[in-house]
């Protein structure tokens, strides 16, 4: 199967020029979603045009999956959290072979996977985000018990977990310090002792570790603002790959 990129394969259909491209790239950097989900997002090419065009370019037959009644059986022939990672859904099984629904179907390392997990021959077919989306929250539910867990630790850096198997709502947690008994210092200092007098710094000296401490606290914080921003930017795409928020109003809130 082509690998030609998506970007290319649209221009080349004369449905996207290289300016509304550069706009989707910088979009999907900042949010880290897919391109294709990115370009229906921002309405810059309509989802059926999307499919269309990939369908002729990768020679791939796509499938309208509003128009299916999936059977239960075969949704369970594969797990929620891989459905959900890689935007897929199985919806008929003819025989020995298991149709699915691929936002990706030229990912042959997810075809293989699902090949071993099912002992079936696997046929993919090419559905759009949206559609995968809508087929994802009806057949494995969008309720409490499914959606992934993700839990933000602020007190460690870069700490950011996502696990499709966990079973709470979306949370997000600030750890805090346990209660732990104080233990007892020791012996109080005679009130007799005197500590030795200190060696009387210079007004310079003083000044120039005043300015040394205080840009070693900017430098800390800056650290700090860049990981939490790096944290809740992750927070945010995950939040609308998941279809919890979409990203307007998100940027409404924000705004």
């Amino acid at each position: 199967m082509s690998r030609k990129k998506l970007g290319e394969m649209l221009i080349e259909a004369g449905v996207l020029d290289e300016t509304r491209l550069r706009q989707a790239l910088a979009d999907q950097r900042r949010w880290g979603r897919s391109l294709g989900r990115t370009l229906v997002e921002l309405n810059l090419v309509p989802e059926e045009t999307l499919v269309s065009v990939l369908s002729r370019q990768l020679g791939i037959e796509s499938v309208d999956l509003d128009a299916y009644d999936i059977a239960q059986h075969i949704v369970d022939l594969v797990p929620s959290e891989l459905a959900r990672q890689h935007h897929l859904v199985p919806f008929a099984q003819p025989m020995k072979f298991l149709d699915v629904a691929m936002v990706d179907p030229t990912n042959l390392g997810v075809i293989d996977e699902l090949r071993i997990r099912t002992q079936l021959n696997i046929r993919p077919f090419l559905a759009g985000p949206r559609q995968v989306e809508r087929a994802i929250g009806r057949y494995y539910g969008h309720g409490l018990g499914t959606r992934p867990e993700i839990t933000i630790a602020l007190d460690t850096p870069d700490t950011f977990e996502a696990e499709p198997q966990l079973r709470s709502a979306v949370t997000v947690r600030e750890r805090r310090p346990s209660r732990m008994p104080i233990p007892d210092a020791g012996p109080r200092r005679s009130p007799t002792t005197v500590a030795p007098p200190l060696a009387t710094a210079s007004p310079a000296e003083v000044r120039d570790t005043e300015i040394a401490s205080l840009q070693a606290r900017i430098s800390k914080l800056e650290a700090l603002v860049e990981r939490d921003e790096q944290v809740l930017r992750k927070l945010l795409s995950l939040l609308i790959e998941k279809g919890v928020a979409t990203r307007d109003e998100i940027l409404e809130r924000l705004g």
